[in-house]
């Protein structure tokens, strides 16, 4: 009767924890919307860091690189987006800027 507990237990994890997978990487990977939203309706990308997003995007293709080694769609298909939309954060951000590879340090 135990093993049969702990089948469904196994089971069910292996239900849920894509679901949950698959939520956490859709709130991550869509983060970066309401910043496009803002750039697109205000054409003002100066507050944002060309570095960040640089720096993010390196960061996210490599995430895609280790979900194709471990086979993980989750992490492929919430990586490739979240790359997609930042990247398009990055042409916002070229676009719009006065001088943007410009950083204001104060």
């Amino acid at each position: 009767m135990n093993k049969s507990k702990d089948n469904v237990n196994a089971r069910m994890v292996d239900v849920l924890l894509p679901i949950i997978g698959f939520v956490a990487t859709g709130f991550a990977a869509t983060s970066t919307v309401p910043q496009i939203r803002k750039a697109l309706r205000t054409k003002d990308t100066e507050d944002l860091s060309i570095r960040f997003i640089i720096v993010l995007i390196v960061g996210l293709s490599l995430w895609v690189v280790y979900g194709v080694g471990k086979n993980d769609i989750v992490l492929i298909i919430g990586n490739v987006t979240a790359v997609s939309l930042n990247t398009y954060l990055l042409f916002l951000k070229i676009k719009y800027s006065k001088k943007p590879l410009e950083e204001e340090s104060k």
